[in-house]
């Protein structure tokens, strides 16, 4: 009798443990066939057309949660990104947990979570990533870059940043607050004595009621301390969002102003700073929805001065159809034109289409037609 009791509150509290525990599998799968053509560049070299299959952010999120008692959770995710046509061309470019991946705690207090995360980078954007449409059709080419799409033109990694510990705030009459930093953005710490690893702070700050949406964020990241040796290198940038839905259509407003930054061994920072203004358009329409965004990226300037065709604009045409809740069809259309010294590229040409960034002066325009799925 007594070995049936004890038998019995196992059993009771396994079946406690599992009830309290949760594990979910989910993500997308997303590709498509992109026609991308270059033109006006300055070299014959630079201009011509490339056409294939282009991944769209494709990805599996392990996630979970346990109940800790008197309302504490126990939160975890891994999320894993691949390039579903080529896997990156290499074993190691779609790597395990590449994706926001993170483990922390969860209560009346507010959210912990520790690990790497999307900060900032592209606040009040069109939603491309998320459905059907060409990620590249995204108006992030212009909003989380300057002048630019290589790693040292890009804001706040214009997606994930590492060695995050982030504190977001119990929502208040629709308003939610949310701290980030970082001890290295980028990258790894770096050992004692190198300037390799730098810090980076971000504080947002989102208010929904009804039908409107308004949201601000800030930025700012900078290398290791200066040494009288050793240059450094930073980053800052504020965005202002704001979103209303009309019922038959959603108007959005983004304004951002980011810039990079660099000085000398023992000198002050000089500023490559540009304006990005975004105007993202979605319609429903049945089981459909129409997207249109124009964005527009000022000239540069750097030190305060006014940097000549260093400006570009984006204005992007998408229709996303849903099959089902699961599964959406999606055709898009981007047209980038970039002044004679401006180098920005769709957002993702070559980390997820495959094809070459522009060169620059060199304009881009992409044709896609794809299929995507979540489960």
């Amino acid at each position: 009798m007594k070995k049936s009791l004890i038998a019995l509150a196992v059993l009771a509290a396994s079946g406690t443990s599992f009830a309290q525990s949760t594990v979910t599998l989910s993500g997308n799968v997303k590709a498509g066939v992109a026609q991308t053509k270059y033109s006006g560049g300055a070299a014959a070299a630079n201009n011509g057309t490339a056409t294939g299959l282009a991944d769209g952010s494709s990805r599996f999120i392990l996630s979970g949660s346990e109940d800790l008692g008197g309302g504490l959770k126990a939160n975890f995710q891994v999320d894993t990104r691949y390039r579903m046509d080529d896997n990156g061309a290499a074993p190691t470019s779609s790597p395990l947990a590449g994706g926001n991946t993170f483990v922390g705690v969860s209560g009346g207090f507010g959210n912990v979570q520790m690990g790497k995360l999307d900060t900032h980078y592209c606040m009040g954007g069109d939603t491309h990533g998320s459905r059907a449409t060409a990620l590249q059709a995204a108006s992030c080419a212009l909003l989380g870059f300057v002048n630019g799409s290589g790693s040292g033109q890009a804001i706040a990694n214009a997606s994930r940043s590492t060695n995050v510990v982030r504190y977001t705030a119990p929502a208040m009459s629709g308003l939610t607050l949310q701290g980030t930093y970082s001890f290295a953005q980028s990258g790894s710490e770096g050992a004692v004595g190198t300037t390799s690893g730098g810090n980076a702070s971000h504080f947002q700050g989102v208010y929904a009621a009804g039908p409107l949406t308004v949201g601000a964020s800030m930025w700012q990241a900078k290398g290791e301390d200066q040494t009288t040796t050793a240059a450094r290198t930073g980053q800052k940038a504020t965005t202002f969002m704001a979103n209303y839905n009309l019922g038959v259509a959603t108007i959005g407003l983004t304004y951002d102003t980011s810039a990079t930054r660099a000085a000398a061994a023992s000198a002050a920072f000089i500023d490559t700073e540009r304006t990005v203004t975004s105007i993202p358009v979605t319609v429903p329409m049945g089981a459909g929805t129409v997207l249109f965004t124009y964005s527009k990226a000022g000239e540069t300037k750097i030190g305060g001065v006014t940097q000549a065709n260093t400006g570009a604009t984006l204005m992007s045409v998408g229709y996303d159809y849903a099959f089902s809740k699961r599964t959406t069809l999606g055709v898009s259309y981007a047209k980038l034109d970039n002044k004679t010294a401006a180098g920005y590229a769709l957002y993702t040409q070559t980390a997820l289409n495959g094809t070459p960034a522009n060169a620059v002066g060199t304009d881009a325009a992409q044709f896609y037609l794809g299929l995507r799925h979540a489960f």
